[in-house]
């Protein structure tokens, strides 16, 4: 089973010049072999793969610009893999059509598949084409190291990903008789209330730090672009929005833990949010970008991969918050802004979240037994197809079921 462990690093002012160009050089091969795959198919109807396009690295491209040698051989070659990958998402229909890379927006970093080390004694990690760089190895990794992605943020900070493959396989999912299944349900107010009785605030890590961030850009947008005042508040910002990242991180990480090993619950059941769809409110759009159930969702399906928990994940056209938990009557006058509602038929008084995480309980156990419709792995799955979570789809009609797919039309070259 492979982990991913990242590292903060700590590089000299040469090892920075280094990792620049080794970027540098990344960004312009994937630009090179974007213009030359795209010009291909539009003028032959030829399609590349990654093996012809480390062949036009090595023999076109190193020979024209010979400073590409900075960055090591195998790194160009994971870009070309990197194309590769992007294209057969875009004819899936999983994606867009890859664009170019810019200087100053596009991602900066860089991979390493083979030659790296992790010295936990020292305290540093080994870097090809860089070398020994600092680091605080504040986890010590299990398993033989596959491949070390460094990333340099916008605020300065370098990050090393490393991922490991311990050779264990994954836990085997087995089920008790009586099964205990934890219903989750998300929310705006409260990030994540359960079935068990816990609940989990919502850090509101943007809200928190909005008017300062909103001080620093109105500052920023009366300096002059590109002096040196104007590039250190822009590293300011950077580190204020790096900071509101962490908080939200760190308050996601510790929640999706304790749902999936604190609760002792065999089977968790959430909600499949639309969340593409969501957004589209603009009252509430900025919220839910900053409660990120899309992560939550993730970080889920896999810590219960790890753990051998099994994920119930409900249609999104499964009325929890709207069906009495007690006695299964259908409120349908019921509004966003409800957040309390009392049963006619049998008088209970719920709570809008708890009442949710409890029919989100009882679906998952009916999911376990059988009686909720059909068990099939999610169509899009955010990990390996062969290590997919459990999911069950209620039964809805076909054009309530609308996916949100791009446009598989290719951009049109020069």
């Amino acid at each position: 089973m492979q982990k991913a462990y990242r590292y903060r690093l700590y590089p000299t002012d040469e090892q920075r010049q280094m990792m620049s160009r080794i970027i540098g050089c990344c960004r312009f091969t994937y630009n090179r072999l974007l213009e030359y795959s795209s010009k291909s198919y539009k003028r032959r109807g030829e399609s590349h793969t990654a093996f012809d396009l480390n062949n036009f690295i090595a023999h076109t491209l190193k020979p024209a610009y010979p400073w590409l040698s900075d960055a090591p051989a195998q790194t160009l070659q994971c870009v070309s893999a990197d194309l590769s990958s992007a294209f057969r998402a875009f004819f899936r229909g999983d994606s867009r059509y890859p664009r170019y890379k810019s200087k100053h927006r596009s991602k900066k970093s860089f991979r390493i598949p083979q030659k790296g080390k992790v010295d936990e004694g020292r305290g540093c990690i080994y870097v090809q084409g860089v070398g020994w760089v600092d680091a605080v190895i504040h986890r010590k990794p299990a398993g033989r190291l596959r491949n070390i992605t460094v990333t340099v943020n916008p605020s300065g900070t370098v990050y090393a990903s490393c991922l490991f493959d311990d050779g264990l396989d994954e836990p085997a999912r087995e089920l008790p008789e009586n099964p205990k299944v934890l219903g989750v349900d998300l929310n705006l107010d409260r990030l994540a209330v359960c079935s068990d009785g816990a609940s989990y605030d919502n850090p509101r890590a943007l809200k928190q730090h909005e008017r300062r961030l909103k001080h620093l850009q109105r500052i920023l947008s009366k300096k002059k672009k590109g002096s040196e005042n104007w590039k250190r508040l822009k590293r300011e910002i950077a580190r204020l929005h790096e900071r509101i990242a962490d908080i939200r991180k760190d308050a996601m990480h510790k929640m999706t833990r304790s749902i999936v090993c604190d609760s002792q619950a065999d089977a968790i059941a959430i909600e499949d949010l639309n969340v593409s769809g969501m957004i589209k409110n603009d009252k509430l759009a900025k919220h839910i970008h900053d409660a990120s159930f899309y992560e939550i969702r993730r970080q889920i399906e896999y810590k219960c991969l790890w753990y051998g928990k099994t994920l119930i994940a409900a249609d999104r056209f499964y009325a929890s918050s709207r069906i009495c938990s007690a006695c299964g009557w259908h409120n349908d006058g019921l509004t966003l802004g409800d957040r309390e509602w009392e049963c006619p038929a049998c008088h209970t008084r719920h709570d809008r979240d708890r009442n949710a995480s409890l029919n989100l309980e009882s679906f998952g156990l009916r999911a376990l037994a059988g009686d909720a419709g059909e068990v099939k792995p999610p169509e899009k799955s955010t990990v390996d197809e062969s290590r997919v979570c459990t999911c069950i789809r209620s039964m809805v009609s076909e054009n309530e079921e609308k996916d949100l797919g791009y446009s598989r039309e290719a951009p049109k070259l020069a």
